[in-house]
């Protein structure tokens, strides 16, 4: 019947079904851990492991216990496992274990201490943001992992977990661990710790050391016979955020990027991460949601100056979740511990609904890696939905899209591999395909091509390859007289010196002031003696 003929009864239904739906989206299981709130728990048991490994490429100032100058030693580096597991061993993990391995990490405690959740030395969040009675409440909670549950063989998709600057311990994100563990996922992630010390600070250095740890857990990770090689996430919170989306950047085996709350959409204060070396916008292929808060992202950015690294993005499904907080605690596991009290550098009083934010998180999280990690057309389907479809438009004030079809440009390294490995001839189809298919994208700097020429001509005894590029390069930048000079360098050599001439000629055109043409010419015209 029409709507406003329907039964009050009938009304109250159809108003609450969207979060009824929404609620059911996961599927509920009664053995959901108090400390999740309203998220369910997805099908697999979770297994927990925590393992030190030695980065021997990296060192740190070894803690020696004398008053002499400080000795190095390898980097080590902690790293937390969260995966699916075979039913029900181990000892289910507690809160308080999360906080005594972060004082562990940070070495507030002796790695074989036992001491009582009463006892720990908390993280700031936790010891400043509720009163201790409710501290204790909170760390006798229990999650859902079993440490050191036996592992379900079959092979998952991976996913690492960069932390946030104060944010520094593992504990900060471990109900989306858990959550992503029970819902088919191998998750890895380690503390946040300096370059040469455990101090974090906002510069390239240490956000380079960042992307370092997560580079390596990776290589550690898919060691496991129960990770998928093929299928990888990577989730970034805060400063995770900028080593997750430089990681991203630079390694092509990402196939999903989730950023939460990181300040990558616009310039950061401190220049990060945009003035670290790998930030390359054209290298951003992947598909990726970013999840902030809704006060740091205007509505009309029409312009270049007010356009973000959203708007900007060329290429991937892109998704922009704005969230009605204006706490940054609220996309960390610290929103379902029902914190109020405001904590200085943290954040202000708190009366956001936490755990309907974390329920919206962790449920837009595991649909926007099922979608691009397992392929689940469902799964994708719903990340174009509106977020009032499933009642939560109280949550998330806005959620915009940027589908695309685009297939990028292969990237100048890409070519540069099959010009070395394979030689001119064979990449020149390749190439030429390429500049036809994208004619408006730069593929090669002059120099780029220059330095690979010159390898090809004197280094590795390549003249005819070296003759390819350099012509390529003329090609590409004809109003270059250095790369006309390149290419006169490389025919001469191969002793096509009609060519050679042409060449410096040109590149004498284009740089009158090029006395190395000049003088080329002059010895080519002599060699070649009078003219009939």
């Amino acid at each position: 019947m029409p709507a406003r003929f329907a039964h009050p009864r009938t009304k109250i239904l159809l108003s609450t079904l969207p979060m009824l739906l929404f609620l059911l989206w996961p599927p509920v299981q009664a053995d959901r851990p108090a400390i999740w709130g309203n998220l369910a728990p997805g099908s697999h048991p979770v297994g927990f492991k925590v393992f030190a490994s030695v980065d021997a490429s990296r060192t740190m100032p070894l803690v020696t216990g004398t008053d002499g100058p400080a000795e190095y030693g390898p980097r080590t580096v902690r790293i937390y496992v969260w995966y699916p597991a075979t039913a029900g061993t181990g000892s289910v993990l507690r809160v308080g274990d999360y906080a005594h391995m972060a004082a562990e990490d940070f070495a507030l405690i002796s790695r074989d201490a036992i001491i009582e959740v009463r006892g720990l030395p908390l993280p700031v969040p936790l010891a400043k943001g509720v009163e201790i009675e409710r501290q204790q409440e909170i760390l006798e909670s229990v999650g859902f992992a079993m440490r050191d549950a036996q592992p379900d063989p079959i092979r998952r998709p991976l996913l690492l977990v960069g932390q946030g600057l104060y944010y520094e311990s593992p504990l900060t994100q471990f109900i989306l661990c858990e959550y992503m563990a029970s819902h088919g996922y191998v998750v890895a992630t380690c503390p946040l710790v300096g370059t040469h010390t455990r101090l974090v600070n906002l510069n390239v250095v240490d956000l380079e050391t960042e992307v370092r740890d997560l580079e390596f857990i990776l290589a550690q990770a898919r060691k496991l016979e129960y990770v998928d090689q093929d299928e990888l996430g990577v989730i970034g919170y805060d400063l995770g955020g900028m080593a997750g989306l430089l990681l991203t950047m630079r390694n092509p085996d990402v196939d999903a990027f989730l950023s939460l709350d990181a300040g990558i959409l616009s310039l950061h204060f401190s220049g990060l991460p945009n003035n670290h070396p790998s930030y390359a916008a054209d290298k951003f292929r992947a598909p990726w949601m970013h999840m902030t808060q809704a006060r740091f992202v205007p509505a009309d950015r029409t312009d270049d100056a007010s356009a973000t690294l959203f708007d900007r993005k060329q290429y991937a499904d892109s998704y922009l979740l704005l969230f009605n907080t204006i706490s940054h605690g609220s996309f960390t596991s610290y929103a379902n511990f029902g914190i109020t009290a405001a904590v200085p550098g943290y954040w202000g009083p708190i009366s956001d609904d936490g755990r309907r934010i974390s329920l919206a998180i962790g449920s837009y999280a595991r649909d926007f890696f099922d979608a691009y990690l397992k392929g689940d057309r469902k799964a994708r389907d719903r990340l174009s939905k509106a977020p009032s479809e499933f009642g939560l438009d109280d949550v998330i004030t806005r959620l915009e899209r940027r589908p695309t079809s685009d297939t990028p440009a292969p990237h100048r390294d890409e070519l540069v591999q099959v010009m070395i490995e394979r030689g001119m001839d064979a990449a020149a189809p390749v190439i030429a395909s390429a500049r036809a298919s994208y004619p408006d994208s730069l593929l090669f700097d002059e120099g780029v091509l220059n330095w690979l020429g010159y390898h090809f001509l004197y280094w590795w005894g390549r003249k005819e390859d070296a003759v390819g590029v350099f012509e390529l390069n003329a090609d590409i930048h004809s109003e270059s007289g250095n790369a006309y000079d390149s290419l006169g360098e490389a025919y001469a050599a191969l002793g096509n010196h009609e060519k050679a001439l042409d060449s410096y000629r040109r590149s004498l055109e284009l740089n009158p002031a090029n006395a190395n043409a000049a003088q080329m010419i002059e010895r080519l015209e002599a060699s070649a003696g009078p003219s009939e």
